[in-house]
């Protein structure tokens, strides 16, 4: 049994960040083109910033719209630098097929 049973209305959702939307719009201008939109050095907040931005581009949130007739797709790599140094680099497009 819960320890709290109240009756009230839920609190209004906070408003969506849209940070990345100019990025989301770049990409929407030139449909089916992969671009390095990311590149983040291969440590713990590397990963996290990386996995952050594929997700949001991937699932359609912080200002990557979802829209009919088209999708965002994303995509990560982790690349040698020649220096001895990893990076991950963030691709993604915009798909404008249905």
């Amino acid at each position: 049994m819960p320890s709290i049973l109240r009756w009230e209305d839920p609190a209004p959702r906070t408003p969506a960040s849209d940070e990345y939307a100019p990025l989301a719009a770049e990409l929407m201008k030139n449909p089916g083109k992969w671009a390095v939109i990311a590149e983040h050095p291969d440590t713990q907040d590397g990963r996290r910033a990386a996995s952050r931005l594929f997700n949001a581009a991937k699932h359609g949130y912080l200002g990557f719209p979802r829209i009919g007739g088209g999708t965002f797709k994303a995509t990560t790599r982790t690349v040698n630098n020649g220096d001895g140094t990893r990076v991950i680099t963030v691709h993604a497009m915009f798909d404008p097929a249905p």
